[in-house]
Formats: C-alpha cells, sequence, structure tokens
C-alpha cells in the first residue's frame, strides 16, 4: 500500500523551467478560482445577495475546480516535483468539476433567458454573476485542456517548492486560502439553510437564526 513516505522520490528531480510554469498556473487557477467564490461570498454578506440553490451549487463547483489545483501544488510541495499521473488527476478532477458548473451556470441562465426577464440578483458589467460564472466555467475547460495536453512537457521536471522561498510561499497561500474559503462557505450555506433539508428557491433571510429563535 502506498504511504505519503512512498511518494515521495528519493532524489529530487533538477528544476527547470517548464515544472514552475506549470506549477504557478496551478496556483493561480486555484486562487483565481478561491477569488470568485470570495467575490460571491462579499455579495452575500456586504450586498445581502442570498444566493439560490444553483448558485450554490455553482460555488461547490468552483472550490471542487480549486481542489484539483490544489491538488497539483500539494504534490509538489511534497515532492518537489509533479508526475503524468498526479498532472493528469488533479486537472481532470478540475474539469469534470468546470463542466459540472457550466450546466449548473447554463441551466440558471436559461431559466432567465426569455426577454423581460430580470433575472436573479445583481449585475457586474451588466451581466449576472450566473452568466459571468457560465463564462469562467466554459474559458476554464480551454485552459485546463490545454494545460492537461502538455502537461507531459512539465511531467517529471523538479519544482524547488519542498524548502524556503517563492514557490513554497505562493502554494501554501493558495492551499490556505482555499481551506479558509471552504469553510467560510460552508458556515454561509447552514446559515441559509438552517434546520432544514433544502434552500428555497429565492431566499430572504438567514433561516438558521429563525429556527433558534433569534429572528422572527
Amino acid at each position: 500500500m502506498a504511504t505519503i513516505e512512498s511518494l515521495i522520490p528519493e532524489s529530487t528531480p533538477e528544476a527547470t523551467q517548464p515544472g514552475k510554469v506549470q506549477y504557478w498556473f496551478a496556483c493561480f487557477f486555484a486562487i483565481g478560482w478561491t477569488g470568485v467564490v470570495g467575490g460571491g461570498l462579499f455579495y452575500q454578506f456586504a450586498v445581502r445577495e442570498y444566493p439560490c440553490p444553483l448558485c450554490v451549487v455553482q460555488r461547490m463547483y468552483m472550490l471542487l475546480a480549486a481542489l484539483g489545483a490544489a491538488y497539483i501544488i500539494r504534490t509538489a510541495l511534497l515532492r518537489g516535483s509533479v508526475t503524468g499521473r498526479h498532472y493528469m488527476a488533479g486537472w481532470g478532477l478540475t474539469l469534470v468539476a468546470l463542466m459540472g458548473g457550466s450546466f449548473a451556470s447554463w441551466r440558471q441562465t436559461t431559466l432567465h433567458i426569455l426577454p423581460g426577464a430580470k433575472g436573479y440578483g445583481g449585475e457586474v458589467f451588466g451581466l449576472h454573476l450566473y452568466t459571468w460564472a457560465l463564462i469562467l466555467f466554459q474559458v476554464s475547460v480551454v485552459v485546463v485542456g490545454i494545460a492537461l495536453a502538455t502537461a507531459h512537457t512539465t511531467a517529471e521536471h523538479g519544482v524547488p517548492a519542498t524548502g524556503p522561498g517563492l514557490l513554497r510561499t505562493a502554494g501554501l497561500f493558495a492551499l490556505w486560502l482555499l481551506g479558509a474559503v471552504i469553510a467560510v462557505s460552508m458556515v454561509a450555506v447552514f446559515l441559509e439553510e438552517g434546520f432544514h433539508w433544502f434552500l428555497p428557491d429565492a431566499p430572504k433571510r438567514y433561516r438558521f437564526f429563525s429556527d433558534i429563535g433569534i429572528l422572527g
């Protein structure tokens, strides 16, 4: 049975620019999607736009996509390199999440596609958040597809992220930021759903506080 120790090579491959490029892309990808979910949380708490069930599903897929990149980052932090198998596992998970998120955001967009439909929530540069989500999901599918197709050129190349330095700092920042946003998202959904099985189609309050008698 494989252990953490068995996954770490006896000797670290020589660091090369291709390995660093793929690692940096994974960091930016994870931080980028984490930032998108963070923006949604800002709208939820600062602007008081409560996410509907489809909004929550899209956030889940966004975080799952970031977790795929986080898997690659963690591998580099532990091994000092990333194999083709790890790239396929990480980007494969990301690609599945992006396809699921694309469907969820497409579904919500089509619910408000008829002329005169006001849509759900506010707009950013003239488009609703779920429309932006659809665009970002689709663009990410293409970008991750390219990264996956070129992963063989960076596999087994050294990524000097096991010791102190900018690469390790960036990787740890991406992982900790992602973990924090996942935790906040879980709390936010629990507060909105309360002790109920389902979220309402158009939430207007945090039902948890009503359930415990703090708010009417």
